[in-house]
């Protein structure tokens, strides 16, 4: 089958400081540091841009009913998982060395415990898409 990626996927996990409490710092990022930052994400082409909210106690009801047929997984305990869809590589460069990258991270070190953040950077393959259609598969 031939490559049917379509675009980049940048993510990365935030833990927040222990002296914050999890509302506390989803209100940051999207009342402090997305307002900075959404005009750079527009300016260098990012596609999409989601917050994916994993608070504690989702996790741990997840962890508690799966754990039965699921023995050998681990569960997430950060506090977000951030996603952009981009169209090149390149984009994720433009962005951190953007002028205006630095103030969009001002109060960072003040909310995220930048040392457990995990990234990671894939091709985005869709096969099943919002309208129900499955697409990049042998029929079914």
């Amino acid at each position: 089958m031939a490559d049917s990626a379509t675009h980049w996927k940048f993510t990365v996990t935030h833990y927040r400081r222990p002296e914050h409490t999890h509302e506390q710092f989803m209100k940051w990022i999207i009342e402090g540091h997305l307002p900075l930052a959404m005009p750079i994400f527009k300016k260098h082409g990012v596609l999409e841009y989601s917050l994916f909210e994993t608070p504690a106690p989702l996790n741990s009801a997840l962890k508690e009913g799966m754990s039965k047929n699921r023995t050998g997984w681990d569960y997430a305990d950060f506090d977000c998982f951030i996603e952009y869809t981009l169209p090149s590589v390149e984009a994720i460069q433009a962005i951190t060395t953007d002028p205006d990258w630095p103030t969009a991270l001002k109060d960072e070190a003040e909310w995220v415990d930048t040392s457990k953040a995990l990234a990671s950077l894939g091709r985005i393959t869709p096969y099943l898409l919002k309208t129900g259609e499955v697409v990049n598969m042998e029929k079914l």
